[in-house]
C-alpha cells in the first residue's frame, strides 16, 4: 500500500490490537509520565551550581595578617545589591590575584551569610578566629549584627561588651554604651536575673544592675547611682541616662483629640490610656501633672486648638490624632509648647527637631520589622501578597525597601485587587496553578480521575503575607496552603489579629506576626487597646522628652512596643513577635 505521495503504510501499531486491561495500563502509565512533568517546579532556579563553596585544599589564615576590609565590603555589596553569583565571580577574581587566605575566609562566610547558610557562615567566623586572632575584631562584629538580626538580643550584647573590651569596637565609645543598653533593654526580667546570678565579671554585673534598676524607675535608679562602685566602667555608662534623672519641668499636659463623631472612641481610649499612665507614674498628686483634653472637631482648625492649648498654660501637647490634623499643625512656623503627634505627617522634616514628636500605630515599621526577622531567620527569597490599596502598597514599599536592603531577593509579588481572583492568581503566582490545569485536562483527554496535585515553585523560603485585616488574613492563608505551601514560613503584621481568641484563628496556625504588648498574654486585647497603649506611651515619652534627642537607640519598653527617636522626630517601634496556636495567640515562634 502507498500513501498518495509514495510512502509505504506502516503496519498497524500493536497498541491497538492490545486487550482493553492493557490498552488501560498504557493509557495510565503515559498519564504519569507526563504527571510527572505537570508536578515539576514551575520555576528554574538561577543556577544549578552552589553558590557557595568551601575549598578545602585553600590556605589556612595565617596568624597576623590583616584583613582587606575593602575587598570584604565590596563582595558583601554586590552580593546584596546584585546577585550571589556576581559576588561569588568577583571573590574567584581575588583568589586569582592572591589575596590573603584571613581575607578569603571572612568573604566566604559573608557569601554564605547572605546565600542563607547560617551555619557554615558561623563556623567560617569561628575558624577566622580560631587561626588568626588579629581577624578577632572583624568576627566579633560580624557575630554581633548576626545575632542582632536572628533577635538573640543576649549574645548580640555580650559580643559587642567583649568587642568593647578590647578597645578597638570601631565605634565611638557613647555609641557603643548606647547600643549594648539597647540589646539589654530587648532581654526579659527571667533572662537578665539569670545572667545575673551566672556572671563573675564585674563590669558585665553592673551593666545588668544598671538595666535592673532602669526599668524599676527613676527612683530605684537615682538609688542605684549612689552606691558604691556602682557604675559600669568599660564601656562606661551611656549618657542619655544622665538627660533622663533630670525631670522635664511639667506641670500641665493638654491632649488634642477627636471626643465626638465618629472618632470619639478612639480618642476616649487615647485619653484613658493617658490618665492610667500618668496616674501611674505619678501615684503623689501633689507632683503629678495636671492633665486637660481639648476635643478638636470643636474647631474648624486643629490650630486655633493649639494655641487655645498653649494659651492655658500648657507645656506638653499630646495630638491630635488624625493625618490630616498632624500636617496642618506641623505646618505651623511657630510652636511656642512642644508636640507629641500620635500620627505621621507627610513632610517630615530631615533635619534634626527639637520641639516635635511623632508617636504613631503607623503599619510600616512593621512591615520593615518582619523584613529583618525573616532575614535573620534565613530567609533569603521570598514571596509577599498585599492588597492592592493606599495602604497596601505603602506597607509592600516600607517592606521591599528593607528587604532589599538587607540583601534580600523578591521571587515573586500579588497585589490582591479583586478577592474573587485570589485562588487563581495566587496559583500562578505560586506556580500550581499551571500544573493543576495540566492535571485536570489529562483527566478530560483520557476520561480518568487523577489522584494527584501539582507542585509549585521552589525557589522561595518565606512568604509576607501583609493583609489589611484578620478577616483577609484568614482567606489568604488557606489558599496558601492549598497552593502547597504550608510548610513555608509566613510572616505578616499585627493587622491580622483583633485580639479576640477566636477558633476561626486556626486558620492561621504558624503564622509568625508581629504585635504590640498590649495586646500579647497575659494581656487580653480589643480593637481599642493598641489606642490606649498609644496614649500610655505618650505620657511615658513625654517623660523621656531629653533622653531621646540624645541617643538615636531604644530607651523604652512600651506598651506599643520598644521605642526610639529618629533625627526627624518620629519615633520608630519595635513590636514583639508573636503566633496563633490554634485560636489563641503565644509570644515567640510556635514551637
Amino acid at each position: 500500500m502507498m500513501k498518495p505521495i509514495g510512502h509505504p503504510l506502516r503496519a498497524p501499531c500493536p497498541l491497538f490490537l492490545l486487550t482493553a486491561a492493557a490498552r488501560y495500563f498504557f493509557v495510565t502509565l503515559f498519564a504519569l509520565a507526563v504527571l510527572a512533568g505537570c508536578a515539576g517546579s514551575g520555576t528554574v532556579p538561577e543556577s544549578g551550581a552552589p553558590l557557595v563553596i568551601v575549598d578545602e585544599t585553600l590556605p589556612l589564615p595565617i596568624e597576623g595578617e590583616r584583613l582587606n576590609k575593602r575587598a570584604i565590603e565590596r563582595v558583601s555589596r554586590l552580593a546584596k545589591s546584585e546577585s550571589l553569583l556576581v559576588a561569588r565571580h568577583e571573590r574567584n577574581q581575588l583568589l586569582l590575584a592572591d589575596i590573603d587566605a584571613s581575607t578569603l575566609v571572612a568573604i566566604d562566610s559573608q557569601l554564605a551569610w547572605f546565600s542563607g547558610d547560617v551555619t557554615l557562615a558561623d563556623q567560617l567566623l569561628e575558624k577566622l578566629a580560631r587561626d588568626n586572632t588579629a581577624a578577632l575584631d572583624f568576627v566579633l562584629s560580624e557575630q554581633e549584627k548576626r545575632s542582632a538580626l536572628a533577635g538573640d538580643w543576649l549574645t548580640a550584647a555580650k559580643h559587642l561588651f567583649h568587642l568593647s573590651r578590647r578597645g578597638s569596637a570601631g565605634r565611638r565609645g557613647e555609641t557603643v554604651s548606647d547600643q549594648l543598653f539597647a540589646y539589654l533593654l530587648r532581654l526579659d526580667s527571667a533572662m537578665l536575673r539569670e545572667q545575673l546570678a551566672a556572671t563573675n565579671d564585674p563590669d558585665w554585673r553592673r551593666w545588668l544592675e544598671m538595666q535592673v534598676a532602669y526599668r524599676q524607675g527613676l527612683e530605684a535608679f537615682s538609688a542605684w547611682q549612689k552606691q558604691t562602685n556602682a557604675l559600669p566602667q568599660s564601656p562606661a555608662i551611656p549618657k542619655h541616662l544622665t538627660q533622663w534623672t533630670k525631670p522635664p519641668d511639667l506641670d500641665r499636659i493638654t491632649l488634642l483629640l477627636p471626643l465626638e463623631g465618629t472618632l470619639a472612641a478612639a480618642g476616649e481610649a487615647v485619653l484613658a490610656g493617658a490618665m492610667t499612665q500618668l496616674y501611674t507614674l505619678f501615684p503623689d498628686p501633689r507632683s503629678r501633672p495636671a492633665l486637660s483634653a481639648i476635643d478638636s472637631t470643636r474647631s474648624d482648625d486643629v490650630r486655633t486648638a493649639y494655641w487655645q492649648a498653649t494659651e492655658d498654660g500648657a507645656d506638653l501637647v499630646i495630638g491630635p490624632l488624625t493625618k490630616t490634623d498632624v500636617t496642618a499643625l506641623r505646618q505651623l512656623a511657630q510652636r511656642p509648647v512642644p508636640v507629641i503627634a500620635l500620627n505621621q505627617s507627610d513632610d517630615l522634616p530631615d533635619r534634626p527637631t527639637r520641639d516635635w514628636l511623632s508617636l504613631s500605630l503607623a503599619p510600616e515599621d512593621e512591615a520593615r520589622q518582619i523584613a529583618d526577622i525573616a532575614f535573620g531567620r534565613a530567609c533569603r527569597n521570598a514571596i509577599v501578597i498585599a492588597a492592592d490599596t493606599h495602604r497596601g502598597l505603602r506597607l509592600f514599599t516600607a517592606f521591599e525597601r528593607r528587604w532589599r536592603d538587607r540583601g534580600g531577593k523578591l521571587r515573586g509579588r500579588l497585589l490582591v485587587d479583586d478577592p474573587a481572583e485570589t485562588n487563581a492568581a495566587m496559583g500562578t503566582l505560586l506556580g500550581s496553578g499551571s500544573s493543576d490545569q495540566r492535571i485536570r485536562s489529562i483527566e478530560r483527554a483520557f476520561d480518568l480521575p487523577v489522584d494527584a496535585r501539582g507542585r509549585g515553585r521552589t525557589d522561595f523560603e518565606c512568604i509576607f503575607m501583609l493583609a489589611p485585616d484578620p478577616a483577609t488574613a484568614r482567606t489568604w492563608r488557606p489558599l496558601l496552603v492549598f497552593h502547597m505551601t504550608g510548610d513555608v514560613p509566613v510572616y505578616a503584621t499585627s493587622a491580622i489579629n483583633d485580639g479576640e481568641e477566636d477558633t476561626r484563628n486556626r486558620d492561621l496556625n504558624g503564622v509568625m506576626f508581629v504585635e504590640t504588648p498590649a495586646m500579647l498574654p497575659p494581656n487580653t486585647g480589643s480593637r481599642l487597646t493598641r489606642l490606649r497603649a498609644l496614649g500610655q506611651d505618650a505620657i511615658t515619652l513625654a517623660l523621656h522628652w531629653e533622653q531621646a534627642a540624645a541617643t538615636d537607640d531604644w530607651i523604652i519598653q512600651g506598651e506599643t512596643g520598644l521605642l526610639r527617636r529618629r533625627q526627624n522626630g518620629s519615633v520608630e517601634r519595635a513590636l514583639k513577635l508573636a503566633t496563633f496556636d490554634g485560636p489563641k495567640i503565644r509570644s515567640g515562634p510556635l514551637r
